[in-house]
């Protein structure tokens, strides 16, 4: 009969180890929580490259209601004297970013026209509504001189082409700032004031990801604007 090692009893288990364990599966991530919970929050925000940027009031609406940018988060494009002849870039900003993010709750897409335009931009219009919810994108008209001294106060770096349009899409945010970059590492000195809706390639790797940043930094100030009320209501 082959010898066995002798069964050891089971060894128990020490209060100091219960202890421990109770520590590190309860405490230890209410601490965590509390932490962050209270700690102070940094992320990127979206830098702003003009301030107070003129409202848009002095215009009349083609399509839509938008009738100011103050509390909004807007996108604004030039369509110029013949809006049918830029329905590419149309498309693009359409397909890569209005129907991303038009769903927000404040934000709107406007396309700025000089009178000349109005009519033309009606075959935008149709085509545009077969696929498209328009409710959140307005256009406006106005004089060649009211385009041009909107345009003006982004203080870009460019100028309209001599229809009154641009090839470039402008973020406005809810205090009528211009934002954009400041650190961009292709224009020559690195401020990025709008973004080319040429091709869609640009507003891939550029504008979708500036929108979302844009649009976290004011879900974030809401939760803490939210969690701010519900702490002084308790």
């Amino acid at each position: 009969m082959s010898d066995f090692p002798q069964a050891e009893g089971i060894k128990q288990t020490s209060e100091f180890s219960k202890k421990f364990v109770i520590i590190v599966l309860f405490a230890l991530p209410l601490v965590a929580y509390l932490f962050f919970l209270n700690g102070e929050h940094h992320f990127e925000t979206l830098p702003v490259v003009t301030e107070n940027v003129q409202e848009i009031d002095n215009f009349k609406i083609v399509k839509g209601t938008a009738t100011q940018l103050k509390d909004s988060v807007t996108i604004i494009t030039f369509l110029g004297k013949d809006p049918y002849g830029r329905i590419g870039y149309v498309s693009n900003l359409n397909e890569k970013i209005y129907k991303k993010f038009h769903g927000f709750n404040t934000f709107q897409m406007i396309s700025i026209l000089p009178e000349s335009g109005a009519d033309d931009v009606k075959q935008i219009l149709e085509q545009m509504a077969e696929t498209t919810d328009l409710e959140d994108w307005h256009f406006l008209k106005g004089t060649d001189q009211q385009v041009q001294d909107l345009y003006s106060s982004f203080k870009t770096n460019d100028r309209l082409n001599n229809d009154l349009s641009s090839d470039y899409a402008f973020v406005i945010d809810v205090n009528n700032n211009l934002r954009g970059r400041d650190d961009d590492e292709i224009e020559e000195d690195g401020v990025v004031y709008g973004y080319n809706t040429k091709t869609a390639a640009q507003l891939n790797k550029r504008m979708i990801d500036d929108m979302r940043v844009l649009l976290a930094e004011y879900r974030f100030a809401f939760k803490k604007n939210r969690d701010q009320k519900i702490q002084k209501d308790e």
